[in-house]
């Protein structure tokens, strides 16, 4: 086995240790909203959170004690994604180079 396909497997191992050890999460962007009157003029905001699942766009109305727990669980779920993503990336390198060490091989025999 090559040392580019063991050391992506040694961090996809890494990773999913990393995975494992993540807390609440939570999808979507935190935003202050602003109330206007029929003028326009702002006259109080509260915070939103959006964000869409299962194909569904949805908003949840947060209270002002919440927004540091929100903003860490979107902070884990921001993780959660990176962390997924590079997993991908590794699988698809891993991929790429046994078929590539696959061809090379169907060459000698060939």
């Amino acid at each position: 086995m090559s040392n580019k396909i063991q050391k992506a497997q040694r961090r996809i191992e890494e990773i999913k240790a990393e995975l494992s050890r993540l807390g609440q999460m939570r999808p979507g962007k935190l935003s202050r909203q602003s109330r206007k009157d029929r003028n326009g003029k702002e006259y109080g905001s509260y915070w939103k959170l959006g964000y869409t699942y299962k194909m569904k766009v949805r908003s949840e109305y947060i209270p002002d004690e919440l927004v540091e727990t929100i903003q860490r669980q979107n902070d884990v779920f921001r993780k959660f994604r990176a962390l997924t993503e590079e997993w991908v990336d590794l699988a698809l390198e891993i991929g790429r180079l046994e078929t590539e060490r696959e061809k090379q091989n169907l060459k000698k025999k060939g």
